[in-house]
């Protein structure tokens, strides 16, 4: 019987965060490591700050569908009030995983992650941010570290291939400074199996 590997992944950000541009990011990272991924985005004319929703894809094989994924196995948030105010958590697969930006404890958010989340990540993506001057027209832009977070909790594309990536995404200064976020939050990031 051949096993395949089938990872399925919900980004929920808010317009100018850069869920959109995390999503493409790891699909590149993924790829550099020999898997097969995709990037799926949606999103219209929201006003920054407004929930925007970006998905992927990564197995060992060609994945022969391209349509939103409406039943994600990790549920990635950028900050709290959308983990509230969307519908994704509900829709996590039995024994999901959930990747938070929260500067607070787990405990207290305990009561609002239903039983069905076996694995929560939490890392303060916003204080990365702030303390690397990673801000654009005054939104703190968190991408880069939820993706190095989001290689942590998942194992998968390695770090390396995280930072290459963004390197090559924008090289210079702020490709430093966005690898150096990644690496942040890959070494801080909370992991608790529920």
């Amino acid at each position: 019987m051949v096993i395949t590997l089938l990872i399925e992944i919900t980004w929920v950000g808010r317009g100018g965060q850069g869920a959109v541009t995390a999503s493409r990011l790891f699909a590149s990272a993924v790829y550099r490591e020999n898997y097969w991924a995709q990037s799926i985005v949606f999103f219209g004319a929201e006003r920054r700050g407004a929930p925007v929703y970006a998905y992927n894809r990564l197995s060992d094989k060609v994945i022969k569908f391209h349509h939103f994924v409406n039943s994600p196995d990790i549920a990635i948030f950028f900050d709290l009030e959308l983990l509230k105010i969307t519908k994704v958590l509900q829709n996590l697969k039995d024994g999901g995983s959930i990747l938070l930006n929260y500067s607070g404890s787990l405990s207290s958010i305990k009561n609002i992650i239903p039983k069905k989340v076996k694995k929560i990540g939490i890392v303060d993506a916003t204080g990365i941010a702030v303390e690397l001057e990673l801000t654009i027209a005054g939104l703190h832009v968190i991408n880069t570290a939820m993706l190095g977070a989001l290689s942590r909790i998942l194992n998968l594309p390695s770090i390396d291939a995280i930072q290459y990536v963004i390197k090559n995404n924008w090289p210079g200064k702020i490709g430093e400074k966005n690898a150096i976020a990644a690496t942040k939050a890959y070494n801080n990031i909370e992991i608790t199996e529920l």
